[in-house]
């Protein structure tokens, strides 16, 4: 990996750790609490293609609403080539986000309207 791909791929996951996560933590709370499963996973960067979805870094989000067997995603992507981050939900429809740009409001309001058009009345 390049020095720049390597100081794009550890600014990820600082902004991850120190912006999205404590939102998603409490979100994850909030759901199960609700009766859904929910959970946070990550997927490391790779410059090898290894079958997994996306070459990384992903930090997702995955509910069940009510414990049904179909999972709703949201994911925050690092997109490396591009040196920015994706907000993805399970639609699949991308918003793009300079690094620096995202920052605890704007985690907030991508989660919110996430969880609002995903499960609806659900949450």
């Amino acid at each position: 990996m390049d020095r720049d791909t390597d100081l794009f791929v550890q600014a990820f996951w600082v902004k991850c750790r120190d912006i999205i996560r404590p939102e998603l933590d409490l979100v994850v709370d909030r759901l199960k609490g609700q009766g859904h499963e929910a959970n946070v996973s990550t997927q490391e960067y790779s410059p090898v293609a290894d079958r997994l979805p996306d070459i990384g870094p992903v930090l997702t989000l995955t509910v069940h609403p009510n414990g049904t067997p179909e999972g709703r995603t949201l994911q925050f992507h690092g997109d490396v080539a591009l040196r920015n981050l994706e907000v993805i939900g399970s639609s699949g429809k991308a918003r793009r986000y300079e690094l620096a740009q995202l920052d605890t409001a704007a985690a907030k309001r991508e989660i919110a309207a996430w969880v609002a058009s995903s499960l609806g009345s659900q949450s």
